[in-house]
């Protein structure tokens, strides 16, 4: 974690072009998949090179902490049907019928912003509150 956030330069940046850093990284550069727990550490994720919501959410957070910004997890609960094609098969007919969800919402300039980490349906989207 600690080289790739030196080897991008990451600290020389301002806050909120660290933020966008992180979040390009995990959205762009983290493929989509299905790691083997949701409970794995962000270097896990990061050595992983995967992830879906949840576990992109956990390295997105290692990223933003140990670049000082503050962050924390929300989760919340959807029906399987709107994950339909990216759990397929056996899978998806074995998942229950809510699924968790996850977004990260960080601090910047005394506001909190939230931000969805989901490439697999387009393009990511932000919610700010």
């Amino acid at each position: 974690m600690v080289a790739l956030i030196q080897g991008r330069g990451w600290q020389q940046l301002t806050e909120h072009e660290r933020i966008a850093a992180a979040y390009a990284f995990v959205r762009d550069e983290v493929a989509f998949g299905y790691n083997r727990d949701d409970d794995l550490k962000g270097s896990e994720v990061l050595a992983d090179g995967y992830g879906q919501c949840n576990t992109k959410c956990t390295l997105m957070m290692a990223l933003l902490r140990a670049l000082g910004i503050p962050c924390r997890f929300h989760g919340f609960t959807i029906d399987k049907q709107l994950k339909r094609g990216a759990i397929t098969g056996l899978a998806y007919r074995l998942a229950p019928r809510n699924i968790t969800h996850s977004w990260v919402e960080v601090w910047t300039d005394d506001r909190k912003a939230g931000h969805v980490l989901q490439q697999d349906r387009g393009a990511a989207l932000g919610h700010e509150r």
